[in-house]
């Protein structure tokens, strides 16, 4: 399955199941109209993680979360963030300031990725580069799959085989650019001896990354992490393909999440002693726990390695809507259901007016077991407060406005 393709499956899986609805009471949420109390919240921990719906379609979430972005780091000192995109271009944004040159708007656009090529997230890109020309803030990538048009796609190929020598590294700059690019064909497919000479060319170059010749060059620990994330990604491949055996989905989706930590944990130990970091990307990643979700049992999402690692001092956020629209990556619009009254969603706008409310998590346990979809578009039940640790809920949601690409 094409990599691209394969990630869009993979977000599908977690927006297919509904759930029966719980009456509970509670009390009214906070009203806010800005970022100011979330702010608060997580100005003083280590981890902030961002959540979004799996769709990765909702344009009022991204704006908030663009906006939240900006204030952490300048208001509270967040000095990473970490977005659920492929680590390898952030590896090379990382190797080209090493070198001197300059990082470009373009650089981070394409890191990135199409998921979020829409104004709303690329209104921040200019930001992010300022900051990473000043030296005030790292940018990293936590997923191991390939983006379109990316450095990964494009050039990764030629960096990856450079330890090796003559006929070696010419045959398999043309095994991984085949791979890299999708250079396959309909009649001629994908297929599972195209992986096992694509891993025995990895396993050459990370074998030469390991000779004393190669080690100490600047390039090669980073070679090394794109060498190791790449061999996670194609691990899942084609064991997807059949989902009818027993755990074989649940393994595949709990393996992705446990390499986004990987990832995670090789560019945090690089950051300085005390760092404070943002993670970007949906809340099936960053919630605390998934396994008492209605739909979700077993899931080990890469947001419970954090908890595990940071305790109190990391903080989940999740968002979901009352009502609106949204857009998930292609036209049409599609039409958001507006939430029954039982539900949380529903509770929540019989008691205020406002356009935005805040649920901290003292709050969310308050309601207990109730149906809610800050998951994706359907409802699911679940005691909120135990998957993330606090909650921004719109009266209307909308679509994010997609750029040209």
């Amino acid at each position: 399955m094409h990599p691209i393709r394969l990630r869009f499956f993979v977000l599908l899986l977690s927006v297919t199941l509904s759930a029966p609805v719980a009456a509970q009471t509670a009390t009214p949420a906070i009203k806010v109209k800005d970022t100011e109390l979330v702010v608060h919240e997580l100005c003083g921990k280590r981890a902030a993680l961002l959540g979004e719906s799996p769709v990765h379609g909702f344009g009022e979430a991204l704006e908030f979360k663009a906006e939240l972005v900006r204030r952490l780091v300048e208001q509270c000192h967040y000095d990473a963030l970490f977005i659920e995109s492929g680590t390898y271009d952030y590896i090379n944004i990382e190797k080209t300031l090493k070198s001197g040159q300059a990082v470009t708007d373009t650089m981070i656009s394409a890191a990135i990725g199409g998921v979020w090529a829409n104004r709303e997230m690329q209104s921040l890109v200019p930001f992010l580069r300022e900051k990473v020309m000043a030296g005030s803030l790292t940018l990293g990538g936590l997923d191991d799959q390939i983006g379109a048009g990316s450095y990964a796609s494009r050039q990764m190929s030629a960096d990856l085989v450079e330890p090796l020598q003559d006929d070696e590294k010419s045959r398999c700059l043309s095994v991984l650019e085949k791979h890299l690019l999708w250079k396959y064909a309909k009649d001629a497919p994908y297929g599972p001896s195209d992986k096992a000479k694509i891993i025995a060319c990895l396993d050459e170059a990370e074998g030469r990354l390991s000779q004393p010749e190669e080690r100490n060059k600047s390039w090669a620990e980073d070679d090394g992490a794109m060498i190791g994330s790449l061999k996670r990604n194609l691990a899942r491949d084609f064991v997807e393909d059949d989902f009818t055996k027993s755990d074989q989905e649940l393994r595949w989706l709990n393996d992705r999440d446990r390499s986004m930590y990987l990832n995670f944990k090789w560019v945090y130990a690089r950051l300085p002693r005390h760092s404070k970091v943002i993670v970007w990307g949906a809340t099936v990643h960053l919630a605390k726990a998934l396994s008492g979700v209605n739909g979700f049992e077993g899931r080990v999402p890469f947001g419970s390695y954090i908890r595990q690692d940071f305790g109190d001092r990391a903080f989940s956020l999740g968002f979901s809507a009352y009502s609106g629209d949204y857009d998930f990556i292609h036209p049409p619009v599609r039409q958001l259901s507006t939430a029954p009254a039982s539900s949380l969603e529903g509770r929540i706008f019989v008691h205020c007016n406002s356009d935005v409310v805040f649920l901290s998590r003292r709050q969310l346990q308050k309601y207990g077991s109730i149906a809610a979809r800050p998951l994706g578009t359907d409802f699911k039940s679940a005691r909120w407060d135990q998957v993330v640790d606090g909650l921004i809920v719109f009266r209307k949601e909308r679509a994010p406005v997609w750029l040209s690409r």
